[in-house]
């Protein structure tokens, strides 16, 4: 993307090869999240820049010093890669990691970015996410990378790397649902659709699905939810224990505080423009004993959950095939945007090899 918010062109860039530390990955699936999307217009990420931050693929080299992977090892791509050494990352919270550096980082004066491997003609390519999925080939941290096992197929791969932990981690981690809990789910994205079925997994009895789209709902029923409604129902929910808000615009926010019950949580995993600002009654606060919490990453370390969610797939517990619309050759990636800014597809997941 050359400018922000243009259309991708697809062409050859140059790659370093993996440095010490680093390791080369072939990208076999990218999932095209609508977080990549928004990075150049609302997050302030900046141009040229290759995105893409859903990814799997297979190690075909590593640099100096790296032991935790191995040439022709299967792996998701991780945009939160863990230090293992700051504090949130001792106490297992590494989805947190204090120590994670990105371009936004850089431009806040809050420490700098790796340099990017790619470039054009020498010019220099911004690496979206650290990760740039959409891509054929890309080059990261050791630590950016978990090993998957092998007879997970790259589609479902590429979504265990973002869409999945941040759904289901959002119900299961970051809002706690528990057994026969009453649970809303607002938005019903590829996040939103993975947190219905994160509070099935969990055991809510009552999970309802509030969605504009009518797909979108009937596919939340397929995947678990008790019930499906329309968002201008949502002021007639009362007394709700967890309300899942995977859009993240004041309003949500707002109508989810209302939904749930004195000491009902609300989990908002949907992210907010940055600017965008949410009030809440502070005497109502104090009284109802209600609990807001945010979600980033759905409260899940890879390391320690990929394995739990592979069971679960494995299962038939975490249909996650069920939310790809389609896969795409990498050259389709602006239809793939088109088709999913529309509503026309769920999520699409585009095939880089050839």
């Amino acid at each position: 993307m050359w400018g922000p918010g243009e259309p991708f062109e697809v062409q050859e860039i140059d790659i370093a090869p993996p440095g010490p530390g680093q390791v080369s990955v072939e990208l076999h699936s990218c999932g095209v999240c609508a977080s990549d999307l928004s990075l150049t217009t609302s997050f302030g990420q900046p141009t040229p820049v290759v995105l893409g931050h859903e990814g799997a693929g297979i190690v075909t080299s590593v640099g100096d010093g790296v032991t935790s992977v191995a040439p022709g090892e299967h792996v998701v791509v991780l945009w939160v890669p863990p230090c293992g050494r700051c504090a949130p990352c001792r106490r297992g919270e590494d989805y947190l990691c204090a120590n994670r550096r990105s371009s936004a980082d850089n431009r806040a004066g809050r420490g700098t970015a790796a340099p990017s491997p790619l470039s054009v003609d020498g010019k220099p390519i911004h690496q979206g996410m650290a990760t740039s999925t959409f891509a054929q080939q890309t080059v990261v941290p050791h630590n950016a990378v978990v090993r998957i096992d092998d007879d997970v197929p790259f589609p479902v791969a590429a979504m265990m790397g973002c869409a999945v932990p941040t759904g289901v981690g959002a119900a299961i981690r970051s809002a706690k649902v528990q057994p026969g809990d009453d649970v809303a789910v607002i938005g019903c994205g590829a996040v939103g659709l993975n947190a219905v079925m994160g509070a099935v997994v969990a055991g809510a009895a009552r999970v309802i699905a509030i969605d504009p789209m009518p797909e979108r709902r009937s596919l939340a029923v397929t995947v678990g939810a008790t019930e499906s409604i329309e968002p201008d129902q949502i002021e007639d929910l009362r007394d709700l224990d967890v309300v899942i808000d995977a859009v993240g615009a004041p309003a949500t926010v707002s109508s989810a505080w209302r939904a749930v019950r004195r000491g009902g949580t609300v989990t908002v995993v949907g992210a907010g423009r940055p600017d965008q600002v949410v009030e809440i009654n502070a005497y109502e606060l104090f009284h109802d004993d209600k609990k807001i919490t945010g979600s980033f990453h759905g409260g899940i370390s890879m390391q320690r959950d990929l394995p739990l969610l592979v069971g679960l797939w494995r299962s038939g517990r975490l249909p996650v095939e069920e939310l790809i619309t389609e896969t795409a050759d990498l050259t389709k990636i602006n239809d793939a945007v088109t088709a999913q800014q529309s509503g026309a597809a769920l999520r699409i997941v585009l095939s880089p090899q050839p």
